[in-house]
């Protein structure tokens, strides 16, 4: 059988992979029906806290390993024995902060109580890339997409478990505990490659040049990309972070799932082609086309639906949280075209360009927020959505002198997916007053038109890029 091509290898592992993210949102939409705002508010705090330490911990070895093409055992080994060391220095800082954290939430006790446990989550977390780079440069993307799914589906099962069991908030404690424990170990399985005890400093003195710039750029893009939950919480409180965090997770956490799934997809196949920027802009502008394709409809539907939506979750009690869902919704659609820039900045070796912008976006983020957040929850989803356009903007300019790319041919590949978002928004707009039912149905009647009218967009002024798309899962040239 002929060896698969770049592009099928990286559509079917980007498909395979959204399937452990709908089953992770299907699991979330239960935590937030089941639990109290307040105590959803506690554990997403306590959440990003831990995975920007365990991100720290990484120290940019995946991304480095696939990078460095002359990567040898040696390398890899120390990059493990490295990562895992960092780990477990980062579990006993975060102990030692506990009791600083622990005052910022409005139950410092009940906080603790979600906090702690988390820390197991660090270790792993920090040396499962080792796994994945073996698996991303042998462009074995399917294998990485099945232990995400794997181990989000082990992750439901346990709690769900916890869940039956009355066990309350350890449903969702172990549903972030047991997912990572079991990527990692599915990607150790995988990768069918175990650590060797040794450790080398010339080995990681070379990983580290390319490592730490990737570290730094992914804790300040992680910083800036969650910096309105870190705000949220200690200047509104528990439940309107909970509340927040909800309107974030169903609208720019499947797009931040999305950046890193199609960043951990694209990056190695980009890295083959580095060379040759007219297949760059290529795979570049055909990723970017169908991934508005993919967003951009289904957005502007949430935005007409967004009531019911909130009402079939938890009643009344969420209509507060309905401004920052569609001001999110509308930061979605410029977050979702902009998810492949960081792959092309990593595969021409340009990691510092996504640590600079990063630098200097973080301190604009946080002064709009502190400015914006005074005004609520709406405030600060409305910095959002003007960070949005505003980053989306000066990184495809950088994209564009990287691999010499006029903004007219950018603009050229978005306008069908945009004529068809607002096929779909306009149809739901004018059909909304006709099924005013219980939420779920209206939801439900509503999906269904706007899947049709999105189909019939679809066939009229994309069906070239979906067939593309589709020979590429298939393996058709």
């Amino acid at each position: 059988m002929a060896e698969q091509s770049l592009a099928t290898r990286a559509v079917r592992g980007a498909v395979w992979t959204g399937g452990g993210l709908a089953v992770q949102m299907a699991v979330s939409m239960v935590f937030f029906m089941v639990l109290p705002l307040a105590v959803m508010g506690q554990f997403d705090f306590a959440l990003r806290v831990v995975t920007l330490i365990s991100l720290v911990s990484a120290l940019g070895m995946n991304e480095a390993l696939v990078q460095f093409q002359e990567a040898e055992e040696s390398h890899f080994s120390t990059a493990f024995w490295m990562c895992l060391g960092a780990g477990l220095l980062s579990c006993l800082f975060i102990l030692g902060a506990v009791p600083f954290l622990s005052q910022l939430s409005d139950d410092p006790q009940g906080f603790q109580t979600v906090l702690l446990p988390l820390l197991v989550y660090i270790p792993f977390a920090a040396v499962s890339g080792i796994f994945r780079a073996q698996l991303a440069r042998a462009l074995r993307f399917r294998a990485v997409a099945f232990a995400d799914l794997l181990a989000v589906l082990v992750a439901a099962f346990v709690s769900a478990l916890c869940l039956l069991l009355g066990y309350g908030i350890w449903g969702v404690i172990w549903n972030a505990i047991a997912r990572e424990i079991c990527l990692m170990l599915a990607l150790w399985w995988a990768s069918r490659w175990c650590p060797k005890l040794m450790f080398s400093w010339a080995a990681l003195r070379q990983l580290l040049r390319f490592g730490l710039n990737v570290t730094g750029a992914n804790g300040i893009n992680y910083l800036a990309n969650n910096l309105d939950k870190l705000i949220v919480f200690p200047v509104l409180g528990d439940r309107a972070q909970g509340l927040y965090s909800f309107a974030y997770r169903f609208t720019m956490m499947p797009l931040s799932r999305a950046a890193q799934v199609l960043t951990k997809v694209s990056f190695p196949t980009f890295s083959k082609v580095q060379n040759d920027d007219a297949a760059l802009r290529r795979a570049y502008l055909r990723t970017v086309s169908m991934t508005a394709l993919g967003a951009w409809p289904v957005l502007a539907g949430a935005s007409v639906f967004a009531p019911e939506f909130l009402l079939w979750v938890k009643g009344e009690t969420m209509m507060d949280g309905l401004m920052p869902l569609r001001l999110l919704i509308f930061a979605g659609m410029f977050k979702a075209v902009g998810t492949v820039v960081g792959s092309i900045f990593l595969a021409k070796g340009k990691a510092h360009w996504s640590f600079r912008w990063s630098l200097v976006s973080l301190f604009i983020f946080l002064f709009s927020l502190l400015y914006g957040v005074q005004y609520g929850l709406a405030g600060v989803a409305g910095v959002i959505s003007m960070i949005a356009f505003f980053a989306l903007f000066v990184t495809q300019m950088l994209v564009n002198r990287l691999i010499g790319l006029p903004f007219i041919d950018y603009f050229r590949v978005l306008v069908r997916p945009a004529v068809i978002a607002c096929m779909v928004a306009g149809v739901l707009w004018g059909v909304k007053p006709m099924i005013s039912f219980a939420p779920l149905l209206a939801l439900s009647v509503g999906g269904v038109v706007g899947g049709c009218v999105y189909m019939l967009g679809v066939r009229l002024l994309a069906w070239p890029l979906v067939m593309r798309f589709w020979n590429d899962f298939r393996g058709k040239s």
